[in-house]
């Protein structure tokens, strides 16, 4: 792709996820306050996710769930709202494939799962899958969808811009030709799908004004930042329906009240439980905690287009600097744990990776240490080094702890807490002046390619620490176009080795999905995928492929 062309589309990228809030990002939202977490079970789960077996599920029911912040609008062309539409979207539309609770590959729409060959593959629809007026899904209504995002510029046109070509050979087939072989499409078309005949009437207004798509939900009201209200569609083609007749879902950012609310009565489910709250929410009679792990990485990225950090030495000297296992037991735990490489754990033990080996791989803290590197790199005493973050309690935290170990090691350092927009521009811009570090959170599907091209190779859309090792790009530029998974995973072990003995990033933490959930919802389990969560009903798994579902119901 010519320079020119790149840079305009990463710009676009970047202008969506300032709108969104989140692109691709972990919506990792903290608590505001400062209290120290306390201790408690990682693998607890509250009246959600037990005694489901104690009485029969009922039929009715309004359930009212407390989102962090307001989706913006429900278009699966578009992600203009980030992760806080797409959780809604995911109710609403139907999905060609998804992901069951063991991050396994399962079909929705389709029959089956597609099998690559080469650059080609043929899907096969469900011929019973409807929308929610009647009008069956066709093949029409998959090519409109996934062209309409390269052609409207969506941040979902990376996804679909290898596509070459979607021939429609019936209504329920259509063959996929690729510009070249490439694996991660089977993930990439895990996507929910719109109706052509309603979203090409009006495109702007599709997922504001208008909401028509074939999951288990329907929209009956829409108000950016105030509520959005579903009902349980009856007529759903899957397996059964609903149970609940209602949701009700409402944006509360400040996690105090988020609490509260629960505690009250409020709200029956609040999504994010923030380390200090953990215990709150265990010890109230009525509700617990829900949790499990996410496919999240959240990190400090240096900028090594220019300044200190441009020198590896530097970067190493940072390392020495903090002890980020005490960081994330302070102020991360029990909501997460430490990480050590860009792939999410569950991701990297699915591929085999040597995970012990680069657990081993990352320094102790050791100030002397540091000293010693920052002096051979040639940092200037009046050295200041820039640490911006978004405004997430969690990640101002641990970038805090960044900035004391280098005060320690007897260099300035300052912690810029930015808004999400604002932080973008500033991060991309590569200037040393404006960022030396940045710390920022990734959620993606669960392929290797999803957590590093995009975001670590030279040419992604989302990088910004413009780290260019002629090796490491090749890896991963290879890596995507070769079938053979064995090669596949050597590519990837030898890049993330070159990633860690130059120190592109510090990886620092996983985050875990968790819920504060009242003990009569019943039947409510965390989805790893966090944008699957609250995973209300999942047995339209069970239409083409055996999975297990959920059902959530009302015990009132």
């Amino acid at each position: 792709m010519p320079e020119n062309d790149w840079q305009d589309n990463r710009r676009k990228f970047l202008q969506a996820a300032a709108s969104a809030g989140l692109v691709g990002l972990a919506g990792c939202t903290g608590g505001d306050g400062t209290e120290t977490p306390t201790d408690a079970d990682p693998g607890s789960s509250g009246g959600g996710d037990t005694d489901t077996q104690t009485a029969m599920p009922k039929r009715g029911g309004s359930l009212n769930f407390a989102q962090t912040s307001s989706p913006v609008e429900l278009d699966p062309v578009n992600n203009n709202g980030g992760n806080y539409s797409i959780m809604l979207k995911n109710l609403v539309y139907s999905p060609v494939l998804g992901y069951d609770r063991n991050t396994n590959l399962v079909p929705i729409l389709a029959e089956e799962i597609p099998t690559l060959d080469g650059n080609e593959f043929t899907l096969n629809l469900d011929p019973d899958a409807t929308f929610h007026n009647g009008d069956p899904v066709t093949a029409e209504d998959v090519k409109y969808t996934f062209e309409a995002t390269v052609e409207e510029q969506t941040s979902y046109a990376s996804n679909f811009s290898i596509v070459e070509s979607i021939d429609v050979e019936d209504d329920q087939t259509a063959h996929f030709t690729l510009t070249e072989p490439y694996v991660p499409i089977l993930h990439a078309i895990a996507h929910p799908v719109a109706p052509k005949s309603v979203r090409e009437e009006d495109p702007e207004g599709f997922g504001i004004d208008t909401f028509v798509g074939s999951g288990p939900f329907e929209v009956t009201e829409f108000e950016e930042n105030d509520h959005v209200t579903m009902a349980g569609w009856d007529d759903y083609w899957g397996s059964g329906s609903p149970n609940l007749d209602e949701v009700t879902f409402t944006p509360i950012n400040e996690p105090t009240n988020r609490v509260t609310q629960l505690q009250t009565g409020e709200q029956d489910v609040i999504n994010r439980i923030p380390p200090q709250f953990w215990n709150t929410v265990q010890n109230m009679s009525d509700a617990d905690v829900i949790e499990g792990p996410s496919l999240s990485y959240q990190f400090a990225a240096f900028n090594q287009n220019e300044g200190e950090c441009a020198k590896r030495d530097v970067r190493l000297a940072i390392d020495h600097c903090v002890d980020l296992d005490q960081a994330i037991d302070q102020y991360i735990k029990p909501g997460g744990g430490r990480i050590y490489s860009p792939l999410p754990a569950s991701v990297a033990e699915a591929w085999d990776m040597p995970l012990d080996e680069w657990q081993n791989s990352w320094s102790e803290k050791d100030i002397d240490r540091a000293q010693e590197l920052f002096e051979s790199a040639g940092v200037p005493d009046d050295w200041t080094c820039n640490i911006i973050v978004s405004s997430t309690e969690k990640r101002r935290q641990v970038a805090v702890s960044i900035a004391n170990g280098i005060q320690e090691a007897g260099y300035d350092a300052q912690v810029q807490y930015l808004d999400f927009a604002t932080m973008l521009e500033q991060f991309d811009s590569g200037d040393a002046s404006q960022v030396n570090i940045y710390l920022l959170g990734w959620t993606r599907a669960p392929e290797p390619d999803r957590f590093l091209y995009e975001l670590l190779h030279i040419d992604g859309a989302f990088q910004g620490q413009y780290y260019d090792n002629d090796r490491f790009n090749e890896l991963l530029a290879e890596a995507r176009v070769t079938a053979d998974r064995d090669q596949r995973r050597e590519m990837y072990i030898e890049a993330i080795n070159l990633f860690v003995e130059d120190r592109v990033h510090l990886p620092l933490y996983y985050t875990s999905i968790s819920m504060g959930v009242k003990n009569y919802v019943k039947g409510l389990k965390t989805h790893p995928v966090s944008t699957y969560n609250p995973y209300l009903y999942g047995e339209r798994n069970n239409t083409n492929g055996e999975a297990e579902g959920s059902n959530v119901w009302m015990d009132q």
